[in-house]
């Protein structure tokens, strides 16, 4: 599971949406740009079909879905990477 958490760190390093922010809370996390361009529906969360283009995030999706209800949220991704 930590070789699954360290891939996704290494992975995320450029994901989610703009509803996380950073300790600063003035910059958004720095994995919020990848993330926008993944929720191709803007509805602010991942499905597994959107995560398609990033290998890392859909290998990992089940593993990432905390909630297991098909979506990744931007708070998913950054307890993934905590």
């Amino acid at each position: 599971m930590r070789t699954i958490l360290l891939a996704l760190a290494l992975g995320f390093a450029n994901l989610a949406h703009a509803a996380e922010m950073t300790s600063s809370a003035s910059e958004p996390a720095p994995y919020a740009q990848t993330f926008r361009d993944l929720d191709t529906n803007r509805d602010g969360r991942l499905s597994f079909s959107e995560s398609f283009p990033h290998p890392r995030i859909s290998n990992a999706f089940n593993q990432i879905d905390q909630n297991a209800d098909g979506f990744l949220t931007p708070a998913e991704i950054a307890a993934a990477l905590r």
